[in-house]
C-alpha cells in the first residue's frame, strides 16, 4: 500500500521484538577520553600544516615540515606525559591467586599495574577469562589528587582511602584490594601512597610549566632567534627538572608487592617516564644547536626558521651604539630649553660662561667684558649655530644705575595711567 512503511527497515538488530542491543564496546583500559582528546587534537593542527605544504616551494618546504612535527611532537609530549599512566609499571602473566573472599579455589590471571602524577591503575584478567562460572576482566582506577588527608578511612580521610574502603564494599578481587591497601599505608615509614602521591604532585606542577614555555618558545622564535633558544632549553631543562623529581620523591623503599611464592609485582619506569626525558634532553640539544647556529651561521639559521637575517643585528647594534655613547656627547639640556648634542667640553665652558656673564649683578657690570674665542673647527651644523650665538654675541651694555637721593619717592612718577607706575632709573 502506498505510504506504509516496510516493518523490516525497524526490525534490524532487533530479535523478537526487543529493542536494538548493541555489544559491548571493547575499549582497552589504557584509552582515556581527555588523552583521546588532546591527540586528536594535535593530529588535527598537525594534518592543518601538512595540507599547506605543496603550495611551499623549494627547501622551505622541508624547513616547514621540520618545523612542524617537532613543534607538535614537544607539545603532544609535555600534554600526554603530563596525563599519562605511564610512568611506572609493573606486570605478571599467569598468576594463581586466591579470587574472592569465601572461594578457596585458585584462579590464573594477568596483573598489571600503572602508575601515574593522579593515581594508579589495576588491571586484571583470566587465562582463561572464564572461570568460577564468572568472566574475570576487570580494570579499576585509584586516585589520590591531592590530599593526604586524615589516617583511616573516614570521611575525612584522603581520596584514595575512600575509593579503597568503596572497593571492598562492592566485592572486588583480593588481588586488586590487595595491591591497592600498599598505597593506603601511611606510618612507621611505610608510606608508599604519600610518596607517589608526593612526586606526583611536584611533577605535575613542573609539567604545567613547560607548556606556557612552549608556548613562549614558539612566538619567540619569531621576533628573536635567541631568545627563543632559551626558552627552548628551559622548556627541556623543566621537563627533565619532572623527571628527577619523580624519581626522587616517589619512594624512599621500591616497592615490591608478592602475590605468590614465585610472583612478584616489581615497578620498572614507564613509557612515559623515558619518552619526556628523552624529549627533554632533545629539547635542551636543540635550543643548544640553536643558539651556536644563530652565533656562528646567522644566515643559515634564519633561512632555515624564515625570519629576517638581520633582526639579532639590528638589536645587538643599538645595544652597542647606546653603551658606547660617551656621557660627555649625550645630550643635555641648556637653561633656554634647547639641547646641546655632540658639544665638546670647551663649547661648554664657554657657554657656562656667557650665562653667567648674564646672570652678574649690578656690582660687577664694571668690569671689562670678556669676549669667547670663536672654535676654529666645526664638526656639526648644530655646533656652528651654538657657537655663533653664544661666543660672538655681544655683551648687554647697561647705564650705571643712579646714585639714590635721600627721599624714595623721588625715584618714582606715575605714567600716564594711574595703576602704572615706572621706576625712575635715569634712563633718558
Amino acid at each position: 500500500m502506498d505510504g506504509v512503511i516496510p516493518a523490516g527497515i525497524f526490525n534490524a538488530f532487533r530479535t523478537n521484538g526487543a529493542p536494538t542491543y548493541y555489544g559491548p564496546n571493547q575499549t582497552p583500559f589504557e584509552a582515556d577520553i581527555l588523552e583521546s582528546g588532546f591527540i586528536f587534537a594535535f593530529v588535527i593542527l598537525a594534518i592543518s600544516f601538512f595540507v599547506v605544504l605543496p603550495g611551499i616551494r623549494g627547501k622551505e618546504r622541508l624547513f616547514v615540515f621540520i618545523r612542524v612535527t617537532v613543534t607538535l611532537f614537544i607539545g603532544g609530549v609535555i600534554m600526554l606525559a603530563n596525563l599519562s599512566m605511564e610512568w611506572e609499571t609493573a606486570e605478571l602473566k599467569n598468576v594463581p591467586t586466591k579470587y574472592k573472599a569465601g572461594e578457596n579455589r585458585e584462579i590464573h590471571a594477568d596483573i598489571k599495574v600503572h602508575i601515574g602524577f593522579r593515581g594508579i591503575n589495576i588491571t586484571m584478567k583470566g587465562e582463561p577469562e572464564i572461570q568460577l562460572n564468572e568472566t574475570i576482566n576487570y580494570n579499576e582506577h585509584f586516585d589520590w589528587r591531592w590530599e593526604q588527608g586524615r589516617f583511616g578511612f573516614g570521611i575525612f580521610a584522603g581520596r584514595f582511602n575512600r575509593e579503597y574502603r568503596e572497593a571492598q564494599f562492592r566485592g572486588l578481587p583480593l588481588p586488586i584490594l590487595w595491591i591497592a591497601e600498599y598505597f593506603t599505608f601511611d606510618g612507621e615509614g611505610i608510606r608508599w601512597g604519600r610518596h607517589y602521591r608526593q612526586a606526583g604532585w611536584y611533577s605535575h606542577i613542573m609539567m604545567w610549566l613547560a607548556l606556557p614555555l612552549w608556548f613562549l618558545t614558539i612566538i619567540l622564535f619569531f621576533v628573536l632567534l635567541k631568545y627563543g633558544a632559551y626558552f627552548l632549553m628551559l622548556t627541556g631543562g623543566v621537563m627533565v627538572i619532572a623527571n628527577i623529581l619523580w624519581s626522587t620523591i616517589r619512594n624512599f623503599n621500591e616497592l615490591e608487592i608478592p602475590l605468590a611464592s614465585d610472583h612478584v609485582l616489581k615497578f620498572t619506569y614507564g613509557g612515559a617516564y623515558y619518552v619526556n626525558l628523552i624529549t627533554g634532553v632533545l629539547c635542551v640539544l636543540l635550543g643548544a644547536i640553536i643558539y651556536i647556529m644563530d652565533l656562528r651561521f646567522p644566515s643559515v639559521i634564519a633561512s632555515f626558521f624564515g625570519v629576517d637575517v638581520l633582526q639579532d643585528e639590528f638589536d645587538d647594534a643599538t645595544v652597542e651604539d647606546d653603551a658606547s655613547t660617551p656621557k660627555s656627547v649625550k645630550d643635555e639640556p641648556d637653561q633656554n630649553g634647547m639641547e646641546m648634542r655632540g658639544m665638546s667640553s670647551k663649547d661648554k665652558s664657554q657657554a657656562a660662561t656667557a650665562d653667567d656673564e648674564e646672570e652678574e649683578s649690578d656690582d660687577e657690570i664694571y668690569e671689562a667684558p670678556t669676549f669667547a674665542q670663536q672654535p676654529t673647527m666645526m664638526t656639526s651644523i648644530k655646533k656652528q649655530r651654538f657657537t655663533k650665538r653664544v661666543g660672538l654675541q655681544a655683551p648687554r651694555r647697561r647705564p650705571p644705575p643712579p646714585i639714590p637721593g635721600e627721599d624714595p619717592d623721588e625715584d618714582y612718577e606715575n605714567v600716564s595711567r594711574p595703576d602704572q607706575v615706572r621706576l625712575n632709573m635715569g634712563y633718558h
